[in-house]
């Protein structure tokens, strides 16, 4: 009830929503005249303003225009078409936990890769622009200029649902072999579902794995290096150009404030770790210009009304952008075989995360059974499933004692690594200020020092990094894949067994890496640095 108040409280405020465009009345794109082709200042400013490299992909549009993508990997076993990719979406704030806490999402691309053995998708590089608004409606009389650079506004999600649709159809009638194909699947384009965009803001498989689960992409910098958004108390009513600031990991621009970039599917609140069953309003990601730094992160989400009560039309706030997607239909003739095939062996095979207790469903049926030798069948089911559980159970348990004696002995290297980075370190800046008061021979000779000593510490610093990244993983593994009582039960037996045995050298950072653990199940989005300083502390 407090977000939608907030939203309509919202909807009075001067300039935030706008009536919508009927998307039926939009034109026909492919009638519109053509004007010669645009420069990049219009359809990859990225290169111009700044380093960024050229667009994975180029799409062409009415008017001469183009639109920029970049492929997004998702590791995945491409051979399985039901394999797909988890990873953890959201942050742990609990003051907005109901809207973007954590919580464990799955992805795939539409598109495959078999030699690198990954898929991938195609996320917009940029938020549509209003030259490719202009495009789209069939606007193309007037000369193109810098104004058109500038982030498009003003959507419903209607609209952006029909823009879309307009393109796509524009594609498939005057450019088809533009768009990328799977097999048989041609390729169209809509709006981003929420673990699309969230995966790809975060960096996807580009950025370091460290870095992946911060509140924002970037370790180093500040905001305003890749966000337009409000500073100094000053408020603003207009959009600025795409591509001025600095892009993300996977080549993306203004995925922090500018426009609030439109979702597909309908807001959700989080129930503590899962998807709610209410679906509600639209939703927007990313953050707006008018909004301020402490309200732009990556897992931040927003719900609005589909509707303006008082206009009685589709709500367009004045900052509703979008930034599409190309995806793909999945089930095909060509995959169907592959689809089919694959869930039977997953189900056959136990793959499934089916509810209930099998023992407890063996159980009911052997007291419910007449016929005694049926009974006596099922009971006897029921032992070796019994002893198959705790075969499993025990197989389980001896992987979390593994994986916590792994853990102190990251422990131990990250705090000793810490201790010769920190002497090392030291070393070199004294190096420093004496060459600095040298001269002749004894420079040369001191510098010779300084610039070894620097190489070792730099290489110190990348196997840290290394340690950190192995430090994360069993963090995760712990925390996602091993109940809460195994992992208790893990520990305990673990300290009693080093006891017993005299290896008490092990159980100090044993249980260093415990309380790391629990701190890290508490919080596992964790920046780099809170995660280096929780090993060393």
């Amino acid at each position: 009830m407090r977000v939608l108040l907030a939203a309509f409280c919202l909807l009075a405020a001067p300039g935030l929503a706008q009536d919508a465009v009927a998307p039926l009345d939009l034109p026909q794109p492919e009638a519109a005249p053509a004007q010669p082709g645009w420069g990049a200042e219009l359809t990859d400013p990225g290169t111009v303003r700044g380093d960024a490299a050229p667009a994975d992909l180029m799409l062409p549009m009415p008017c001469g225009g183009a639109m920029a993508f970049q492929r997004v990997v998702v590791p995945v076993d491409v051979g399985n078409p039901l394999d797909d990719r988890r990873f953890r979406m959201g942050q742990s704030e609990p003051s907005t936990g109901y809207s973007d806490y954590l919580s464990q999402a799955y992805l795939r691309g539409a598109f495959t890769d078999a030699e690198a053995g990954t898929s991938h998708y195609y996320i917009a590089r940029y938020e549509l622009t209003v030259a490719q608004y202009r495009a789209l409606t069939g606007d193309c009389d007037a000369r193109f200029g810098p104004r058109d650079s500038f982030a498009q506004g003003g959507l419903s999600w209607f609209e952006a649902v029909a823009l879309t649709q307009a393109y796509t159809e524009w594609l498939l009638q005057n450019a088809p072999d533009a768009l990328p194909r799977e097999g048989e699947r041609q390729g169209f384009l809509r709006l981003p579902t929420e673990p699309e965009w969230e995966y790809a803001v975060r960096g996807g498989a580009k950025i370091d794995p460290t870095l992946f689960a911060g509140r924002r992409f970037f370790a180093e910098g500040t905001l305003d290096g890749y966000a337009h958004f409000q500073t100094g108390g000053r408020a603003t009513d207009q959009l600025r150009p795409v591509g001025i600031r600095q892009a993300n990991p996977v080549g993306l621009f203004d995925v922090y404030g500018n426009a609030e970039e439109l979702m597909l599917e309908p807001f959700r609140l989080n129930a503590v770790g899962r998807r709610h069953g209410q679906a509600g309003g639209l939703v927007t990601r990313g953050g707006a210009i008018d909004a301020e730094a402490a309200q732009i992160y990556t897992a931040q989400r927003r719900e609005y009304p589909m509707f303006n009560p008082r206009t009685g039309r589709a709500l367009a706030g004045t900052f509703f952008g979008m930034r599409p997607v190309i995806a793909a239909h999945i089930v095909a003739e060509e995959s169907f075989d592959a689809i089919r095939d694959g869930w039977v062996r997953a189900a056959e095979g136990g793959e499934t995360e089916a509810a209930g207790d099998p023992v407890a469903t063996l159980d009911g049926l052997a007291r419910d059974e007449l016929d005694p030798r049926r009974k006596q069948a099922l009971e006897e089911v029921q032992l070796e499933f019994r002893l198959f559980q705790d075969r499993a159970a025990q197989s389980l348990k001896q992987a979390a004692k593994s994986s916590l004696l792994s853990g102190a002995a990251f422990v131990e290297t990250l705090v000793a690594d810490n201790l010769q980075i920190g002497q090392m370190d030291s070393a070199a800046r004294a190096l420093r200020d004496r060459v600095g008061v040298s001269i002749g021979d004894q420079r040369a000779q001191l510098m010779m020092s300084f610039r070894s000593t620097v190489e070792r510490l730099t290489a110190l610093r990348n196997e840290q990094q290394t340690y950190l990244l192995s430090y994360r993983a069993m963090l995760e593994t712990l925390g996602t894949d091993f109940p809460e009582a195994t992992r208790q039960l893990a520990y305990d037996t673990l300290v009693s067994e080093l006891s017993e045995a005299g290896q008490t050298a092990l159980l100090d950072p044993l249980a260093a890496f415990w309380a790391d653990l629990d701190a890290f199940v508490a919080r596992p989005d964790m920046g780099q640095a809170e995660l280096l300083e929780l090993a060393i502390r």
